[in-house]
């Protein structure tokens, strides 16, 4: 697998941690999904698909033993859809 899905995703999501900087709460749902991220890509996924699902599997894993709340849940989860959904499409192109 080709870095450039995983550079990618990073590059979005620090891009928008700096734009969170006065949201408390976006900021905290941009540095959730960064540890994810690098701890899945330090697994070399062996490809886009399964980096992505491997995220997604590392969220679920954590929602069960994290005390998040259901409103932190669902802050991670949208914002990872927005990147995924924003990321897919530049690497399609």
């Amino acid at each position: 697998m080709s870095a450039s899905l995983i550079d990618l995703t990073e590059a979005r999501l620090l891009a928008r941690e700096q734009s969170s900087l006065d949201n408390p709460d976006e900021l905290f749902y941009c540095s959730y999904l960064i540890g994810h991220l690098n701890l899945v890509a330090a697994e070399q996924p062996a490809s886009n698909e399964t980096f992505l699902h491997d995220v997604q599997e590392s969220l679920e894993s954590a929602f069960a033993v994290d005390q998040l709340t259901e409103q932190d849940k669902s802050g991670i989860k949208s914002l990872w859809n927005d990147v995924c959904g924003d990321t897919a499409s530049s690497v399609a192109s």
